[in-house]
């Protein structure tokens, strides 16, 4: 693509230039019938060549290979969006294998794809993705400085790795990633709240509380279902309390949208469910049924009929039944 325009803007910078091809043959030390060629679009400049054409115009050399960072980083995004949208499997893998073709630093796309691969691996067993999603996540962290994408790559490795078997590599990664620093260590998050002033200080202060709230409901609910596997259920309906009571009480708050938890009503819904398997491992059984229906009503309420029946909300409520093991108290509604 680049290939593409770069005969187009040396035939602009020289026309704004006010000289003939013969001009810049002679400037540049090469022929007119280059010049020609490069402005024809049926060859081009010699990649040493580049430099030298950028300096004597004066430009950068994203200016001479007329690259625009917004409509490249638009573009990207279309492909993105483009292979959401409840697309199969197959259909998401073409076009974010076009776009990344297209766009090879578009590390984005590369990783949506690997988020993929992890899903297929994970749900279907695709050991058939296994090496080629390592491969990706790999290229990914070797290329990619965007902590957000390669730390998200690290993570589905990681995945990767122990759904088959291979833990020692998985826990090897998680290690390798970065942590939360003490307290005592200045990072963004700390300077932020002490030093700015003013109104600056406490939009930053308030978006920073939203992340520890969010980071809270998820401990809470992995250290939960960490202790229920165990068998420990009297510490996970602990965990899956402190669950609930995080989303309720940082999600209601009476906040703008931007300094509210990312949860709702579905989120106190599932973690109902989570202290009602408790219950039910407990023998508490007149507590599991009230808790059950708690869910249920915090689930449903979120939809309005017609939508709860044309999306099949219930699967909402019926997925985290199953997966706490509820099926061996009584069939899902």
């Amino acid at each position: 693509m680049i290939n593409m325009n770069i005969g187009n803007k040396i035939r602009e910078l020289r026309k704004k230039k006010g000289i003939t091809q013969e001009q810049l043959a002679s400037a540049l030390g090469i022929t007119s019938q280059a010049v020609s060629k490069w402005e024809m679009n049926t060859g081009y400049p010699d990649i040493a060549m580049l430099p030298v054409i950028a300096g004597y115009f004066g430009v950068s050399m994203d200016t001479l290979f007329n690259y625009d960072a917004d409509k490249l980083e638009e573009n990207i995004m279309n492909v993105l969006y483009s292979s959401r949208g409840g697309r199969p499997f197959e259909e998401a893998e073409k076009i974010l294998l076009e776009g990344i073709a297209d766009y090879p630093g578009g590390h984005i796309l590369k990783r949506e794809l690997l988020d993929w691969y992890t899903v297929q691996i994970r749900a279907h067993d695709r050991t058939d993705l296994i090496e080629k999603a390592l491969e990706l996540g790999k290229q990914i962290c070797d290329e990619c400085e965007d902590s957000f994408i390669y730390l998200g790559a690290m993570g589905n490795m990681a995945e990767i790795y122990i759904l088959t078997g291979r833990n020692n590599e998985g826990e090897k990664l998680i290690e390798s990633m970065p942590y939360r620093y003490p307290i005592d260590i200045v990072d963004r998050m700390r300077c932020s709240a002490w030093l700015l002033k003013g109104e600056e200080q406490l939009n930053a202060i308030r978006s920073w509380k939203v992340w520890e709230h969010q980071e809270l409901f998820v401990l809470c609910r992995s250290e939960g279902r960490s202790f229920y596997k165990m068998g420990d259920y009297e510490n996970a309906l602990l965990s899956f309390q402190e669950e609930y009571a995080t989303i309720d009480a940082f999600y209601h708050r009476n906040l703008p949208d931007e300094f509210r938890i990312l949860a709702d009503d579905v989120y106190l819904g599932v973690a109902m469910i989570e202290i009602a398997a408790c219950y039910f491992k407990m023998n508490r059984l007149e507590e599991c049924d009230t808790a059950l229906d708690k869910a249920y009503r915090l689930i449903r309420n979120v939809y309005d009929d017609e939508f709860w029946n044309t999306h099949n909300c219930i699967e909402h409520y019926r997925r985290p039944y199953h997966e706490m093991g509820l099926d061996e108290y009584k069939p899902c509604i």
